[in-house]
C-alpha cells in the first residue's frame, strides 16, 4: 500500500471516530467554561476566558494558558525586515511587543499563570487592538497589581541513541515599582543530536556504493531578557531587550564501500561550527493626541554578528588525506526601524489607522574558500562572496476598519518603496515600488459562528544571503548570489469558516488561493551553474482545517484533541524543462494531531502528538532532490500534586522516525542529459528522554 494511501486512511478514521458524536449537538450548546461559569460572549468577534478556564490544565507560565485556548496556535510571526511585517497572533495587554529576537512565546513563557487575568480570543477587528493583518489573534491581559512572581524551570534531557544528558534551565521574575511593571529572565541550553543511517550510491539504476554515516551536533544557546511597561499620566512606555549567544559544532563521517571488490573503500568527513551574539534593544511610547486620537512610535535596533566555518575531508582506505576543503566565514547584520502609528476613533462604527515606516538594514559578508588537492592548501577565488549589501526602505498603510451590525469591513491602502544597493565583489543598486491593497469581511451572527473572507497583496522580501555566494560540501556545490533577484508579489485569497460548541469545541475551514508573480527558485546560469533567481509566474491552492474537540462524547473525560491540518497544490512552470511543476521546497500535505487528556483530582495529565509529512522535492538545474519526514509521535505524562511543581516526562521520537533524502544528479541539465547518478539516504533521527521541572513562587 503506497504512503499516500496510508496516510490518507488514518486521517479519515481518526476524523469520523473524533467527528461523529458532534452531529447530534444543538445549535443553541453555551459556551461554559470547565467550572460551568458561562464564557463572555458579549461581542461577536471576541470570546473572553477568564483564568478560572485554564485551571484544569494546571499552567504555570502564560504560553500554557495560550497553548491551551480552544482552536488557536501560536504564531510568532514571520523573520521579515522591518516591524510591520512581522507581526504574530499574541497580544500582550492590548499591544504587540516591540521586539523581534525575544518572541512572543519567550516573552509567554517568562510570565507566570498567576499575574494572568483573562485571555481574549479575538476574530476580525476589535476596537483599537494592533491585528497586524492577521485574521485571529488572542490578547493576553495581565494584572494590574500583585506580589512579585518568579518563574523557574530546569530540563535535563538524554538521547537514546548515544551522548550524555543535556541541560537546560530557566529563571525569570515579574514584578513592579511605582508605575512601571517589568519581566526579566534568563536562559542557558546545551543541546546535542546523533542521527545514523544508509545511504546508497546507485550508477545505472544499480547500487554501486553502500555508505554508512552518522552525524553527531552540540551547542550552547544563552540568553538574557528584559521588558517593561510604564504608565506615566496619559502617555503609555515600554522597553525591550535581549542579549543572546550561541555556539555550534556538527561533525559527519560517512564510511563508503564500492560493490566492486576490485575498487577500495573510502570515507569523507564533513565539518562545519559557528557562533555568534545577537543584541537587540527596543521601545514604543504611545500618547493620546486628542480625543478620538491616539500617536504611537516605536524603534527597534538589532545586531548579529557570526562568525563560523565548513570543511570537507576525502580520506582513502589506508586514512591518508586525498583532498580537503575549508571555508571560513564571517558575517554581520544589522537593522534599524522606526515607526508611527495613528489610530483615529472619530466615528463610532470607524477604525482608521495610518501606519509609516522607515527601515536601513545591512549585511556584511567575508567568505575565503581554500582547497588541497595534494599540494597544499591554496586559497579560490569564489565571486560575489565578499560583499556588502544595503536597503533601505519605507512603508505606508492607511486602514478602515467599519462595523456593520454583524459585519466587518476592513480595507488597506498600502504601499512599500526600497533601495537596494551591493558593493564589493558585485556592484549593483536597484529602486522599487509596490502597492500592497487589501480587503477583508468578516460575518459573526453570534460568538459560536463566523465567516471570514480577505484578498491580500504581499510583497515578499529579498533574502541578503541570495545575494552571497556560499559553499555547500554536502553536495560538493557552490551556490552563487544574485544581486538581479526580484521580490515575489503574490496575490492572496483566503476563505474561512468557524464554528464553536460546547465549552471547548471549535471546526475552523479555510480554503485558499495564491497568485504569484516571479517565483523565486533555482535559476540556470549559462547551462552550468545555478543561481536564485526568478523562474515566472505561479500559483499556490489548498485547504485547511483547525479543530479542537472535547472528547467526553467518546468515553475520554477531560480529554481534548486539536487537529491542525494543511493540503495544497501548486503549479509554475519549471525553467529546465519548459513543463508544469509544483513549487520547490513546499509540501503537499502536513497533519498534526495534539492529543491530552487531564485527570483533575490526580492532578495528573497524559498525551501525545503525531505529525505527518508528506514529501518536499527540490528542484535544480542537473538534479532533482525529495526529502520525506514522514512520521513522527511524542508523548508525555505530566503531574503537579507535589508542592505545586510540575514535573513532565517527555518521549520524543517514540516511533523512532526516519527521515528519507533521494537525490537524483543528471550528467548535465535535467532536460537533455541521462542520469550520472542517485543518492537514497535513510536516517533514524533516535529517541529521547526529557525531564522536565518546573514551578512559580
Amino acid at each position: 500500500m503506497s504512503y499516500s494511501c496510508t496516510f490518507g486512511r488514518i486521517i479519515s478514521l481518526v476524523l469520523f471516530l473524533v467527528f461523529a458524536p458532534y452531529f447530534r449537538l444543538e445549535a443553541g450548546t453555551a459556551l461554559t467554561d470547565a467550572e460551568g461559569i458561562p464564557i463572555d460572549e458579549s461581542a461577536s468577534e471576541v470570546v473572553v476566558y477568564p483564568a478560572v478556564f485554564f485551571e484544569q490544565y494546571r499552567p504555570i507560565t502564560a504560553r500554557d494558558m495560550v497553548q491551551r485556548v480552544p482552536g488557536f496556535r501560536i504564531d510568532d510571526g514571520g523573520g521579515r525586515r522591518g516591524f510591520g511585517g512581522v507581526a504574530g497572533n499574541v497580544l500582550i495587554n492590548g499591544e504587540r511587543p516591540s521586539t523581534k529576537d525575544d518572541t512572543v512565546s519567550a516573552l509567554l513563557e517568562r510570565i507566570p499563570a498567576s499575574q494572568v487575568e483573562r485571555i481574549d480570543l479575538i476574530r476580525g477587528r476589535s476596537g483599537g487592538l494592533d491585528l497586524g493583518g492577521q485574521s485571529v489573534v488572542v490578547n493576553v491581559v495581565l494584572k494590574t497589581e500583585g506580589a512579585a512572581a518568579y518563574k523557574w524551570e530546569t530540563k535535563v534531557e538524554q538521547d537514546v541513541d548515544g551522548g550524555g544528558p543535556t541541560p537546560e534551565g530557566s529563571l525569570s521574575v515579574s514584578d513592579s515599582f511605582g508605575r512601571t511593571q517589568y519581566n526579566a529572565g534568563i536562559d542557558a541550553e546545551r543541546f546535542l543530536f546523533n542521527a545514523r543511517g544508509p545511504e546508497d550510491l546507485l550508477v545505472g539504476g544499480a547500487v554501486a556504493e553502500d555508505r554508512d554515516e552518522k552525524t553527531r551536533g552540540d551547542g550552547v544557546n544563552l540568553s538574557a531578557s528584559f521588558n517593561s511597561e510604564s504608565k506615566l499620566g496619559e502617555t503609555l512606555l515600554h522597553v525591550n531587550g535581549k542579549l543572546s549567544y550561541n555556539d555550534f559544532d556538527r561533525l559527519e563521517r560517512s564510511r563508503r564501500t564500492p560493490r566492486d571488490p576490485g575498487l577500495g573503500g573510502s570515507e569523507v568527513e564533513e565539518a562545519s561550527g559557528n557562533n555568534g551574539v545577537t543584541i537587540e534593544v527596543g521601545g514604543d511610547v504611545e500618547h493620546p493626541l486628542a480625543e478620538t486620537l491616539t500617536g504611537k512610535l516605536i524603534l527597534l535596533y538589532n545586531r548579529t554578528g557570526t562568525d563560523g566555518f565548513s570543511s570537507r575531508r576525502a580520506l582513502n582506505d589506508s586514512r591518508l588525506q586525498t583532498s580537503f576543503s575549508r571555508a571560513d566565514f564571517d558575517a554581520t547584520s544589522s537593522e534599524a526601524v522606526a515607526r508611527t502609528e495613528f489610530d483615529w476613533t472619530r466615528f463610532a462604527d470607524h477604525h482608521i489607522e495610518l501606519n509609516l515606516e522607515g527601515a536601513y538594514n545591512a549585511l556584511d559578508n567575508a567568505l575565503v574558500l581554500k582547497v588541497d588537492n595534494g599540494n597544499g592548501l591554496e586559497t579560490v577565488p569564489l565571486p560575489g562572496a565578499n560583499t556588502r549589501v544595503e536597503e533601505l526602505r519605507g512603508d505606508f498603510a492607511l486602514i478602515d476598519s467599519w462595523t456593520i451590525g454583524s459585519w466587518v469591513v476592513e480595507g488597506t491602502l498600502g504601499a512599500e518603496t526600497s533601495t537596494i544597493s551591493q558593493s564589493g565583489d558585485a556592484e549593483k543598486k536597484r529602486d522599487f515600488f509596490f502597492t500592497k491593497p487589501r480587503l477583508a469581511l468578516t460575518y459573526a451572527p453570534s460568538t459560536r459562528r463566523q465567516l471570514r473572507v480577505s484578498m491580500t497583496r504581499d510583497v515578499a522580501q529579498l533574502d541578503f544571503n541570495d545575494f552571497v555566494s556560499s559553499t555547500n560540501f554536502a553536495d560538493q556545490q557552490f551556490s552563487f548570489g544574485n544581486p538581479d533577484l526580484r521580490p515575489e508579489r503574490t496575490w492572496m485569497f483566503e476563505a474561512s469558516f468557524e464554528q464553536r460548541f460546547g465549552e471547548i469545541g471549535v471546526i475552523t475551514l479555510t480554503g485558499f488561493h495564491d497568485w504569484i508573480d516571479d517565483v523565486q527558485d533555482h535559476l540556470a546560469l549559462g547551462g552550468i551553474f545555478e543561481i536564485p533567481g526568478n523562474i515566472g509566474n505561479g500559483r499556490r491552492w489548498g485547504g485547511k482545517l483547525e479543530a479542537t474537540l472535547p472528547l467526553d462524547a467518546v468515553a475520554l473525560a477531560g480529554g481534548r484533541l486539536d487537529i491542525e491540518g494543511r493540503w495544497q497544490g501548486s503549479r509554475v512552470i519549471d525553467p529546465v524543462t519548459g513543463r508544469p511543476r509544483v513549487l520547490s521546497n513546499e509540501e503537499k500535505r502536513k497533519v498534526t494531531l495534539d492529543f491530552r487528556q487531564d485527570f483533575d483530582v490526580a492532578r495528573v495529565a497524559w498525551g501525545w502528538t503525531i505529525e505527518l509529512r508528506g514529501r518536499t522535492p527540490q528542484f535544480g538545474l542537473d538534479e532533482f532532490v525529495v526529502r520525506d519526514d514522514r512520521f513522527d509521535m511524542d508523548a508525555f505524562v505530566e503531574t503537579t500534586r507535589w508542592f505545586g511543581i510540575k514535573i513532565r516526562l517527555l518521549l520524543e521520537n517514540v516511533a523512532n522516525r526516519r527521515i528519507s533524502r533521494d537525490r537524483t544528479v543528471f550528467a548535465g541539465p535535467r532536460d537533455l542529459s541521462p542520469i550520472a547518478f542517485e543518492e537514497s539516504r535513510n536516517r533514524l533521527r533516535g529517541r529521547s528522554v526529557i525531564l522536565t521541572l518546573s514551578g512559580s513562587f
